[in-house]
């Protein structure tokens, strides 16, 4: 499936929500399939080993658990120098034609793909959330 077909099924479920942050989400993710080709750089961290099939939940979250504070800091450091990027996994569902064209090995699993530019400007928004409480359980659901 490509990123056109998916973001429009998503925009599709949301057409009459009224839900406008994720609009905004999906709009921006739309940008971004139109536009990762004209990236300066695009970043693809992986980690050495493949889950065998049927690999409990815990075992998945504890090989990402190992990669994403690497993935965070990786970030933090490009906003630092002026450099912007966003976390991606959508070209994960074409996982196997990424690995072939670039010969990322067999054991060698990708888990996001970041592109890196220059940002314009550093005028940041907050994204809108919701508040804490809605969503933070404790001692039970």
């Amino acid at each position: 499936m490509a990123a056109g077909d998916y973001l429009a099924a998503q925009a599709k479920e949301l057409e009459n929500s009224g839900d406008k942050q994720t609009q905004r989400v999906i709009d921006s993710a739309k940008f971004l399939a139109d536009n990762l080709q004209d990236a300066p750089a695009l970043v693809i961290p992986c980690l050495e080993g493949v889950p065998p099939e049927g690999t409990p939940i815990g075992g998945i979250a504890a090989m990402m658990a190992s990669i994403f504070p690497a993935v965070w800091s990786f970030q933090l450091a490009l906003r630092a120098r002026g450099l912007g990027s966003c976390l991606t996994s959508l070209h994960l569902m074409n996982a196997p034609l990424a690995a072939e064209i670039l010969g990322i090995p067999d054991n060698i699993m990708q888990v996001a793909l970041l592109p890196v530019a220059y940002t314009k400007g550093t005028d940041f928004k907050k994204a809108k959330r919701p508040p804490a409480s809605s969503i933070i359980h404790w001692n039970g659901w």
